[in-house]
């Protein structure tokens, strides 16, 4: 069974059990603070022509380079969702490989996107 996100419980954020998400973490200290950031993603995702696909593919690329590792989970399982194949998360991911990321950070995120949707 996949953890649900607590806004929309038919979208899962992983496909492990044991996964907690960052916002998950700030709902156990802050529920409204959570609610609120929750609301600015919903905000920043209907502003703007980039539809979902591109809007999880750029996330991935952020969520890469900084080894968020949770984020990056999260936003695959989305990806997939709206349409990305495992090729096209690949790809992200390894275009930042020598321009912001080095190989051990490339390698995380690929094993991350792998263990995710393989």
């Amino acid at each position: 069974m996949a953890k649900i996100d607590a806004i929309n419980p038919d979208y899962p954020l992983s496909k492990h059990e044991s996964f907690r998400s960052n916002v998950d973490h700030l709902r156990d200290v802050s529920p409204a603070l959570a609610d609120a950031f929750r609301a600015v993603r919903v905000a920043q995702d209907a502003h703007g022509p980039l539809d979902a696909k591109q809007r999880e593919l750029i996330l991935l690329a952020g969520f890469a380079v900084t080894r968020n590792e949770g984020g990056f989970r999260v936003h695959t399982n989305r990806a997939r969702d709206a349409g990305a194949t495992v090729e096209e998360i690949e790809q992200v991911v390894f275009l930042m490989l020598g321009t912001n990321l080095g190989l051990v950070p490339v390698v995380e995120a690929i094993s991350w996107a792998h263990d995710e949707l393989l």
